[in-house]
């Protein structure tokens, strides 16, 4: 009787060591318990490898510990002869991590590389010279940066730009320093302007056009000029007499504000309308118009032969200066332009044209001009482009004006004037707010 109960317990511990496997690998239930007395069962047999693989030596059965309870996950397929890395099951009805989107979910903002923009860099040059004496030089650098992509109606260019300017009003011999010293009254202005623009980007569409649809500008710009003139001279103890001057200087610090916008409309296949606008308020200096001519004994010229002594005759020569009269005044102005024109709408425009006004009306009662109106006809066409990638081109802008001064002295003057520019600069449309 005790040989057979220990049979039986040998035969059950058997049974539970061969079946431990085939509950790991998600076999059925274990068998029953043997009977006393009956035939031990025979070995599970492992399965087949794959033909050339080699196969791993039996290894002694490792103590199973107690199954944890079930969570309700799957657990994965043991692979005979291989090693099984270790899975950490899933909380119990915890939601499973999706998967991150390669793109950026709606309304998501995009990286710079999934859009291909970059930083552009400005360099923008003109010289100009009028008819009516003025000459102006100016070259600026500037960057461009975009935001969003390029065919995101949402998406706006915003440059910088930062330039460095010469003005004179009497001509280019002042400006490139050939003038004389005294016949300048004034210096040139050099100025430093600041400009942003803001281009919108909204090139969908069968109509739409290469330019910007709408373009606004900011800016302003601070200068510095010098003034030679006459001002009043040290008293005499004789008031009977004349009055003296002396020579004297003044540097004036000019500046403005100003904004401007563009619109460049769908039109047809090869023209789009364009509507410009442009604000600026100008706190600028203005020569006085007064002048003081002298003469000063500079020697003697010979004039001839005295007929009786055969001798050289000479005469008195004098040297003559002629000087501005009168300090600088220093004035406020409000300058409104419009234009209304056509652009070549490819990217690679060759025209620009517009007509227009603009007018600079006086606030105080030191300038020397109450109104001016110009109304004026800009027209730029491409004269070269640079190599393929640098998207600058040289531009040449031809704008005959018709000009109307009303002085603040109660005169009219009417004088028609005609403006040639040389400019290098990225596109049909300038990076400041000054130019239209």
């Amino acid at each position: 009787m005790r040989g057979a109960l220990l049979l039986q317990r040998a035969a059950a511990l058997l049974s539970l060591t061969l079946a431990a496997p085939a509950l790991a690998q998600g076999a059925g239930q274990p068998s029953a318990p043997v009977p006393p007395g009956a035939a031990p069962p025979a070995p599970v047999r492992p399965a087949a490898s794959a033909p050339g693989a080699p196969t791993a030596a039996s290894a002694p059965t490792a103590p199973v510990p107690s199954a944890a309870p079930s969570t309700g996950a799957a657990v994965a397929p043991a692979q005979p002869g291989r090693a099984i890395a270790p899975v950490a099951p899933a909380a119990s009805g915890a939601p499973i991590a999706p998967i991150a989107p390669l793109a950026p979910a709606g309304g998501a903002a995009i990286s710079p590389a999934a859009t291909g923009r970059e930083l552009v860099y400005l360099v923008p040059v003109g010289i100009t010279g009028s008819s009516g004496g003025a000459a102006l030089a100016r070259v600026g650098f500037g960057v461009l940066a975009g935001f969003g992509e390029v065919t995101d109606p949402t998406a706006w260019d915003v440059s910088a730009v930062i330039e460095a300017e010469v003005a004179a009003e009497d001509g280019l011999a002042t400006l490139i320093g050939f003038s004389a010293t005294d016949d300048a009254a004034q210096t040139p202005t050099g100025t430093l302007r600041l400009s942003a623009s803001f281009a919108r980007l909204d090139f969908e569409g069968e109509g739409s056009s290469a330019h910007p649809p709408l373009i606004l500008y900011v800016g302003g710009a601070v200068g510095r000029t010098r003034f030679s003139y006459l001002g009043p001279g040290p008293e005499r103890r004789d008031q009977s007499l004349p009055p003296t001057y002396a020579p004297r200087e003044l540097t004036a610090v000019p500046w403005s504000v100003g904004a401007a916008a563009v619109y460049v409309g769908e039109g047809g296949k090869k023209l789009a309308p364009t509507l410009e606008g442009q604000i600026k308020f100008d706190s600028r200096w203005t020569a006085s118009a007064d002048t003081l001519g002298w003469c000063e004994p500079a020697g003697d010229v010979a004039h001839g032969v005295d007929p009786v002594t055969q001798s050289t005759t000479f005469v008195p020569a004098t040297r003559c200066r002629q000087e501005v009269l009168g300090a600088p005044v220093q004035s406020q102005e409000l300058t409104i332009a419009a234009h209304a024109g056509l652009v070549d709408k490819v990217a690679n425009a060759t025209f620009r044209a517009a007509l227009g006004a603009k007018v600079a009306v006086a606030l105080n009662d030191e300038a020397p001009a109450d109104v001016r109106l110009s109304l004026r006809a800009p027209v730029h066409v491409t004269l070269a482009r640079a190599p393929v990638g640098t998207e600058y081109r040289g531009l040449i802008r031809l704008m005959p004006a018709l000009n109307v001064i009303r002085s603040s002295t109660g005169g009219t003057d009417v004088s028609g004037t005609l403006e040639i520019a040389f400019l290098g600069q990225r596109a049909m449309f300038a990076d400041n707010y000054t130019d239209l």
